[in-house]
């Protein structure tokens, strides 16, 4: 089957590519979340204002928000405290089940270069 080779290599690199990006996002959340405790920004008589964020962080905190991890009041933004330990667990949850997926699918297909 000619080209099999080139949609392994394909199949390779797509995974690369897929834990760059999250681990990208997660060393985004963890710099920010870093950020705002170093600014004091944990409770809403401190919060940093928006405009003080570059649009990569305010990107970042609209995800964090969702996620339940920051509130956003008015231009100002501020740690959740009660909820960051369950983000945390999920945070790293995530990584290692998805560092744990990346490797069985490299694997699945290193199985199946090595198979022919």
């Amino acid at each position: 089957m000619p080209g099999r080779g080139l949609l392994a290599v394909t199949c390779l690199v797509f995974i690369a590519l897929c834990c760059i990006s999250v681990v990208r996002k997660l060393e985004r959340e963890r710099r920010l979340l870093r950020k705002l405790r170093a600014r004091g920004a944990v409770n809403a008589s401190s919060p940093v204002l928006l405009r003080e964020l570059t649009e990569d962080e305010r990107d970042c905190v609209e995800s964090l928000a969702i996620a339940g991890v920051l509130t956003i009041r008015q231009n100002g933004c501020y740690l959740r405290s009660t909820e960051m330990p369950v983000f945390r667990r999920k945070r790293v949850r995530l990584a290692l089940s998805g560092g744990l997926a990346a490797l069985v699918l490299a694997l699945v297909v290193a199985v199946l270069i090595l198979h022919r």
